[in-house]
């Protein structure tokens, strides 16, 4: 990172942590937090979307809506446009803010006297809004969905993370804000890690993704006759990674030209303006910067990307997945990693330039490992001891009869 970028992530970390300490009333938020501790609870299920709708709370809602009613539930989208998504599919639904407005006590009541929060984001005190939010809901017993599993090379998210990068300033907050969960959700495969080295949490939940569930439970993913791949990497946290990233990217692009397959781009949500501009500009390819439905993949006969959770996806979906790792060394300095084994062995690796056109023909025109896939997903889901979505499910429902 550069000397500029290293000076602007202190000046955000000072400022935010001055925030918190300086605000009108510094210790509301401790405040609230203790007096939710010992406000009686009322039988309500609190769900909270992440920033980028990464898909979990959303899964989830809609399977819970079926089972309680209105007053038992209720969801809090992260902007307008999840209040809108939540509202067309029935949802009782309300944006929170600190804010007087109409039905305003009424609805922090209701997230005050909650039992049970879900939460489906790492960043949820990045705002005042979000941080208040969170201290209302300090004495409901708190689930986090959000990061069960990261696919073949994954990000930590974790206290850890300080030791390598002490200026992100969204993990310095997590140090001094006293942030826990009662159950976290994880794969299989990655909770023996989750549970001893990142997010703190009483017990593990072991289960897929909750986005996943329904995919999981409905038709198999076949090769569709149309050679069409879609291209999703992960935001890079560096000016050399994100030249990286659009490098690969145009490469790709136009191997794919060459084989006349089609080709759709996904930016990560977060993703910096200048990445979006160059990677139209290399490629010819206006890209999305939403986050991709898990339903969306099936469309694909092969998924192109990087870090990102979107490989875990699409390899549970049984979709051939090209995992570009070209940077890996970059970024690994800035972003501690995990690395799994047995998806590395089920995706397409693609480590040097040179073997990406090999890579990328083997997963759309040969597919080798679509065995390896199937018997992997297996793996997985005989490991839940259950249906897939069950077991989170459940821990939601035990926890609001308790």
């Amino acid at each position: 990172m550069g000397t500029f970028a290293s000076e602007f992530r202190k000046i955000q970390t000072l400022v935010f942590d001055r925030f918190t300490r300086a605000s009108a009333n510094p210790d509301e938020p401790r405040l609230l937090a203790q007096a939710s501790c010992q406000i009686p609870k009322e039988r309500r299920v609190v769900i909270v979307d992440s920033d980028f709708a990464y898909g979990n709370a959303r899964a989830l809602a809609l399977e819970l809506a079926k089972e309680l009613t209105e007053n038992e539930l209720l969801f809090i989208p992260y902007d307008e446009t999840g209040l809108i998504w939540a509202k067309s599919h029935g949802l009782n639904a309300e944006l929170f803010s600190t804010k007087s407005g109409p039905g305003s006590a009424e609805l922090w009541n209701s997230i005050l006297r909650a039992k049970v929060s879900v939460y489906d984001s790492h960043n949820w005190w990045r705002s005042r809004d979000q941080l208040i939010q969170r201290s209302l809901l300090a004495g409901s017993f708190k689930i986090q969905l959000w990061h069960g599993a990261t696919g073949p090379v994954g990000k930590v998210f974790g206290l850890e993370r300080l030791h390598t990068a002490p200026t992100f300033w969204h993990f310095s907050a997590v140090a001094t804000s006293s942030v826990g969960f009662d159950v976290l959700v994880n794969e299989p495969s990655q909770a023996q890690y989750r549970r001893t080295r990142s997010m703190i949490a009483e017990k593990s939940v072991h289960d897929v993704e909750y986005r996943l569930v329904e995919a999981l439970g409905g038709k198999s993913w076949t090769p569709s006759e149309s050679k069409r791949i879609l291209i999703a990497p992960t935001y890079s946290e560096s000016i050399a990674g994100e030249d990286a990233l659009v490098r690969w990217i145009s490469e790709v692009a136009s191997i794919a030209k060459s084989k006349a397959w089609e080709v759709d781009i996904a930016l990560h949500p977060g993703a910096k303006p200048r990445v979006a501009s160059a990677v139209k500009r290399r490629t010819g390819i206006s890209p999305r910067l939403v986050a991709t439905a898990t339903s969306e993949l099936r469309n694909y006969r092969a998924v192109v990307t990087d870090f990102s959770g979107i490989a875990h996806d699409s390899l549970m979906c049984g979709i051939p997945t090209v995992s570009v790792l070209i940077d890996f060394n970059d970024y690994q300095a800035l972003c501690p990693a995990i690395v799994d084994d047995e998806q590395m062995a089920i995706s397409y690796v693609v480590t040097s330039s040179g073997e990406l056109e090999k890579k990328l023909v083997e997963a759309v025109d040969d597919d080798p490992l679509v065995a390896a896939r199937s018997a992997y997903v297996q793996s997985v889901i005989s490991q839940l001891g259950d249906k897939p979505g069950s077991n989170t499910k459940a821990a939601v429902l035990s926890a609001l009869n308790s």
